[in-house]
């Protein structure tokens, strides 16, 4: 192991290691005796009954730090609509589940190829010019609205009817027209 010491790396003592291993065990012991913050505990607390609040999906995403990531859930059989993050993130996308009862399997993470699966939870926004829905695949696409993807801005002429997986530039002329900026 090497230590930075006045300006030069050089290799620790036995002696330094020693003392740097013992400090980090002693620190571990006093971790694991350390009463909880309230903090700690309401974390935990909510976190383990955050599946069973009955919320709706908006009001998910502005909690969606105590959802549990996938990782987490892989393994275990979960209900239809159940909420959890795509990673460890605590900004990472929410989805829920779709089917009555899933088996959590790692080869299946949410993404391309899952959409039976799960489905990601969007911020809703109004569709218009001035808030237009953000695109990313695998959704949707209703006549009327307005969706933005690449800092572009696209106005949509006729609906999909099913989710669309192609970029929106792809889908010019049959789904979409570019707004023009100005």
């Amino acid at each position: 192991m090497k230590i930075y010491e006045n300006g030069v790396y050089r290799d620790m003592t036995p002696d330094e290691i020693t003392a740097m291993e013992e400090a980090a065990a002693q620190q571990a012991a006093a971790e694991r005796h350390r009463p909880l913050t309230d903090t700690e505990v309401m974390d935990m607390l909510i976190r383990q009954q955050v599946q069973t609040l009955e919320v709706d999906d908006q009001t998910a995403l502005r909690m969606r730090r105590y959802y549990p990531a996938f990782a987490e859930l892989v393994g275990q059989t979960v209900q239809q609509g159940t909420k959890f993050r795509a990673t460890a993130s605590e900004d990472a996308d929410l989805y829920k589940t779709l089917q009555p009862e899933l088996l959590i399997q790692e080869q299946y993470p949410p993404g391309e190829g899952t959409e039976s699966l799960y489905t990601r939870i969007d911020e809703e926004h109004a569709g218009d010019k001035y808030d237009p829905i953000p695109y990313s695949g695998n959704m949707e696409l209703e006549a009327g609205l307005y969706y933005t993807q690449d800092g572009v801005l696209y106005h949509c002429t006729r609906d999909s009817g099913q989710p669309v997986y192609h970029a929106l530039a792809e889908l010019v002329g049959i789904y979409v027209e570019v707004v023009p900026m100005g």
